[in-house]
C-alpha cells in the first residue's frame, strides 16, 4: 500500500521531532505500507504563496527568471528583493498563503488546487497514494499553519480525492474557535482518528464518530534505553557526551543525577514573554544542594538559548541538541528525575521507569501526559518558575525517595503504552489483512 506520509518532522533537530517522526515512520513500514510521497514540517511551517490571475503570475514568472540570469548574484539578489520588494508585491498581485485560515476558505482553496495553481506536489502525491497517514502531533492548537494545513491535506484526501486518511499520533488543544470549526468539520470524515492522550480525546468526543476513532499514545513510547551494566560501561567514559558546541564534562552516569530541561511555552512570539534563566538557576542550585548531581538538557534550539549561559555560569554538564536520539533516550531513562515542560523527552524519561516533574508547555500536553504516566504531581507554571522552585525541589525529592518500585511502576504503565503507540497504525494493519 502506497503511502503518502502527512507531517513528518525528522528533518527537525527537535529530539522529540526527529525521535517521533522516525519510529512512526518504522511503525507504518512494519505494518505492510510503503511511505511514497513525505510532506515534511519544514514545508508545513513556511509560508508558501500563490499569486492569483494569469497576468500576475506571468509578470512574477517572468522577473524571476530575470533575476536567475543574473550571473554571480542570484542569491544576493533574490534576498534584497524579497526583503525590499515583496511585501509590496504581495499587496500589488495580491498574494495569499495557501493554506486556508477557515474553514469557510478550504472549498475556495481546494479549487485551487484542483486547478492546478497551489499544493502541486501535495496533489501528486494525493493523486498517486492508497492511503495518507497525518502525524498531527502537537500541531493542532491556535490558528497554527501546519494544524491548519494537516486539516486542509485532510479536507482534499476524503472530498476531492477519494482516498483514505487517517490523522494519528496527535493532541487537538481546540480552545481557539477557528481551529475548533476546521476539527468539528473535519474529523468526523476521517477513517481513523488516534489521540496520544486522553484529554484530546475528550475535547474531541463530540467531533468524532464512535467506529473512527481511539485513544493511542505516542510513538515514541516505543523507544527503550539500554540496559545496565552495559550502559554504564559506556556512558562513563569521559567526555562520551560532549557533542560540540556544547560539554558534558564533569557528568558522571554512575552517580545518581537529576535532570533539568526547559519547555515549549519559552521564548515564542505567540506566548506570554518570560525570561526563564534566573528561575532555572536558582531552580538548578536548590537541586544540587538537596537532591545532587543536575545535568542541564537542550532538546530544542529554544533551550539551547537558556541552558547555555546557565551551564557556564554554575559549571554544570549540558547534554546539547545535536545528541543522537537513542542517547538521549539512555540519559534520560537512566536519571532519577526529569523536570522539564518537554512532551517527548519526559517520554524518554518515562520508558526508563524515570519519574517526570512536569512544568507547562504551549499547549495542555506535559499536564495530560502526567496523568497518562499515572503520577500525582502537579504540573508546574513555567511562566512564573522563580515562584515554584520551592515545590518543584520537593516533588523531585519526593519521587526519588519512592526509589526502585515508583521506577517499576512507571516501567510497568510504559509497556502498556507502547502497545497503545501501536493503535497509530491499526487502520493500515486492518487494510493489509
Amino acid at each position: 500500500m502506497r503511502v503518502f506520509f502527512v507531517g513528518d518532522n525528522s528533518d527537525n533537530p527537535n529530539w522529540g521531532c526527529r525521535s517521533t517522526s522516525l519510529a512512526l515512520r518504522r511503525m507504518v513500514e512494519e505494518s505492510g505500507g510503503e511511505i511514497a510521497h513525505t510532506l515534511f514540517w519544514s514545508r508545513m511551517g513556511k509560508r508558501d504563496r500563490y499569486v492569483p490571475g494569469k497576468v500576475p503570475r506571468l509578470i512574477e514568472h517572468l522577473l524571476g527568471a530575470a533575476v536567475d540570469s543574473i550571473p554571480r548574484a542570484r542569491g544576493t539578489v533574490k534576498l534584497i528583493a524579497r526583503r525590499a520588494f515583496g511585501s509590496t508585491w504581495d499587496r500589488i498581485s495580491g498574494a495569499h498563503d495557501t493554506v486556508p485560515r477557515s474553514f469557510a476558505e478550504f472549498e475556495p482553496f481546494a479549487e485551487k488546487v484542483i486547478k492546478d495553481e497551489i499544493f502541486q506536489p501535495e496533489r501528486r502525491a494525493l493523486e498517486e497514494c492508497d492511503l495518507v497517514v497525518i502525524n498531527g502531533e502537537g500541531s493542532i492548537y491556535d490558528t497554527q499553519r501546519t494544524g491548519r494545513m494537516n486539516l486542509f491535506i485532510a479536507y482534499l484526501a476524503k472530498r476531492h480525492f477519494g482516498k483514505p486518511c487517517i490523522l494519528v499520533n496527535h493532541t487537538a488543544d481546540i480552545g481557539n474557535e477557528c481551529m475548533a470549526e476546521m476539527v468539528s468539520r473535519v474529523y468526523p470524515l476521517l477513517d481513523d482518528i488516534v489521540f496520544r492522550e486522553h484529554l484530546s480525546a475528550e475535547k474531541c468526543s463530540a467531533f468524532v464518530r464512535g467506529d473512527n476513532s481511539t485513544l493511542g499514545a505516542d510513538a515514541a513510547f516505543t523507544y527503550r534505553p539500554a540496559k545496565n551494566p552495559a550502559w554504564s560501561c559506556v556512558a562513563a567514559r569521559e567526555g562520551y557526551f560532549s557533542v560540540w558546541p556544547d560539554s558534558a564534562s564533569g557528568f558522571n552516569p554512575l552517580e545518581p543525577y537529576v535532570c533539568v530541561g526547559g519547555s515549549s511555552i519559552y521564548l515564542r512570539p505567540d506566548r506570554p514573554q518570560y525570561d526563564p534563566v534566573p528561575g532555572f538557576i536558582a531552580l538548578c542550585e536548590m537541586l544540587q544542594k538537596k537532591v545532587g548531581q543536575v545535568l542541564l538538557t537542550a532538546p530544542c534550539t529554544t533551550d539551547e538559548k537558556i541552558f547555555r549561559p546557565i551551564s557556564r555560569e554554575l559549571h554544570l554538564p549540558l547534554i546539547g541538541l545535536a545528541t543522537p536520539t537513542q542517547q538521549a533516550v539512555d540519559i534520560l531513562g537512566h536519571a532519577r528525575a526529569y523536570v522539564s515542560g518537554r512532551w517527548h523527552p519526559s517520554i524518554f524519561a518515562l520508558t526508563g521507569g524515570t519519574p517526570i516533574v512536569t512544568l507547562t508547555a504551549n499547549t495542555f500536553k506535559t499536564d495530560a501526559l502526567n496523568r497518562q504516566a499515572g503520577l500525582e504531581g502537579q504540573t508546574f507554571d513555567a511562566l512564573k518558575l522563580h515562584e515554584e522552585i520551592e515545590p518543584i525541589v520537593e516533588l523531585t525529592r519526593t519521587y526519588v525517595t519512592q526509589g526502585e518500585a515508583l521506577r517499576r511502576r512507571l516501567r510497568n504503565r510504559v509497556r502498556s503504552l507502547s502497545k497503545l503507540a501501536w493503535r497509530n497504525v491499526r487502520y493500515l494493519r486492518d487494510s493489509m489483512t
